[in-house]
């Protein structure tokens, strides 16, 4: 089995985009990060993902985003699929970036073109085209909107060997659904940007992947879900966003989302704090008590750890 079909057969399930571990002085907590991805294996997640949002790579680094990949890398140690994403780069920085993480041993790569660059096929296609010989890593596209990477071109570059999926964050209904229908024969994934509610319709007709936003701290809850729908129990499965999600999404988002999902990963006992990346202010001193009590209110306390 190629590496394209290797991580095509892996990418399922839920998908944990990593937030990243900020110290006082802005600077990145690689122990933490390390820690943290080594609990997310145990816990059997499926995927682990650097993105440009909920890893906060509007305040990180180049230098810095190298190193996160590494140590992701060598913790995963192969164990979860694992995903990390470019920043917006020109296409040689970009071929740089394959190269590297290539050799530290990420599976695939999800490609962030800058999307102030026109949407256009020339644009599209010849960025891809200035970065296929640099590796032969698996590679995804990005979708955000507006305006949405045109489907066509999507469908276009799907049949190239490399390119194995996309994740779409754009319209979480309409464009997702046509990215899955476009692309059903050609070997790849369109992995929803985010939300069980989005992935009950779409594995329905052929999306293999999600970000999940529980995920990250119950991958056990976020497995369950997902084997209710691979089993073809889809009535279950909204039982569980409604029970889970849609109250967590509602009250985590009029909060402070990534100080919240933050805050999760601290109650594990495997960050320091809920930091957000520079120049961001910390989150509200009572917040982590305030996530400490909705969870054992919507999720139980068992999954915790003291502090």
């Amino acid at each position: 089995m190629d590496r394209a079909a290797q991580v095509l057969e892996r990418m399922k399930g839920p998908v944990v985009p990593i937030n990243v571990c900020f110290n006082v002085d802005g600077t990145i907590n690689y122990d933490a990060i390390g820690a943290y991805v080594n609990w997310l294996c145990e816990e059997n997640t499926p995927v682990l993902l650097l993105t440009y949002g909920s890893s906060e790579f509007a305040s990180i680094s180049d230098e810095e985003l190298w190193e996160l990949t590494e140590t992701i890398a060598s913790a995963n140690d192969g164990r979860s699929l694992y995903i990390t994403s470019t920043s917006y780069w020109k296409p040689a920085k970009t071929c740089d970036f394959l190269k590297h993480a290539d050799a530290v041993g990420v599976d695939a790569v999800k490609v962030q073109i800058n999307p102030w660059l026109p949407k256009t096929r020339e644009t599209l296609v010849r960025y891809f085209d200035l970065i296929e010989d640099a590796s032969d890593i698996p590679l995804l596209l990005w979708g955000v909107a507006p305006p949405p990477f045109p489907v066509e071109v999507v469908a276009e570059l799907a049949q190239r060997p490399n390119i194995v999926g996309m994740k779409n964050d754009a319209h979480p209904f309409y464009d997702y659904y046509d990215l899955v229908r476009a692309t059903k024969n050609e070997g790849f994934g369109v992995v929803s940007g985010g939300q069980m509610r989005n992935f009950v319709f779409g594995h329905q007709i052929g999306s293999p992947a999600y970000l999940c936003p529980i995920a990250p701290f119950r991958p056990d809850i976020a497995l369950q879900f997902y084997q209710l729908l691979v089993e073809g129990n889809y009535a279950q499965g909204w039982e569980m966003v409604y029970r889970y999600e849609e109250p967590w999404l509602k009250w985590a988002i009029d909060k402070n989302w990534l100080g919240v999902m933050k805050s999760t990963v601290q109650l594990q006992g495997l960050y320091p704090n809920n930091l957000l990346g520079p120049p961001n202010p910390p989150p509200s001193p009572s917040l982590f008590t305030e996530v400490r009590e909705k969870l054992e209110e919507l999720f139980g306390a068992s999954r915790t750890r003291p502090t």
